[in-house]
């Protein structure tokens, strides 16, 4: 006896299953009493396939796209020999206060004129209490990471 399943795209996120625009063979009562009445899925027909096709490669081009952007960006940002930031500092050499993910990407942007906006999830900071040099890490992307060294100096 064979296992019969339907194929579905999913139209919504769903846990343990998949995300959004995914094509899937599930069984057939996981449709029926599950998927369609909470509007999840819809039953894959030749048309929806066809065009589930057409936005895969949509999304795969945009991709391609984003990356090369996120390459140029990386480029750009890794030419910039070192930030530098003056704090004032006590009698121990420990600054005042703290250095931001703000401050950090306000300095970026006042530097390189970037094409993309940075969040701060995409940085990701040492900690930095002392006068020194630090590197730190920008994610551009999945595979996509830039090394910034930044200078703390006495003001």
């Amino acid at each position: 006896m064979r296992k019969k399943t339907v194929q579905v795209i999913l139209t919504k996120d769903v846990q343990n299953l998949g995300k959004q625009g995914k094509l899937l063979k599930v069984k057939p009562g996981y449709v029926r009493n599950y998927l369609i009445p909470l509007k999840k899925a819809k039953i894959a027909t030749s048309h929806l396939i066809d065009q589930f096709n057409l936005h895969q490669k949509e999304l795969e081009i945009k991709q391609i796209q984003f990356i090369d952007k996120c390459l140029i960006v990386k480029k750009s940002l890794e030419n910039l020999e070192k930030l530098t930031i003056k704090k004032k500092i006590s009698e121990s050499g420990v600054f005042f206060g703290k250095i931001t993910q703000k401050q950090i990407l306000d300095l970026i942007n006042d530097q390189v004129n970037l094409k993309m906006e940075l969040t701060k999830t995409q940085l990701q900071l040492p900690e930095m209490k002392e006068l020194g040099d630090y590197v730190f890490e920008i994610v551009l992307a999945t595979n996509v990471i830039a090394k910034i060294k930044i200078e703390i100096l006495p003001e």
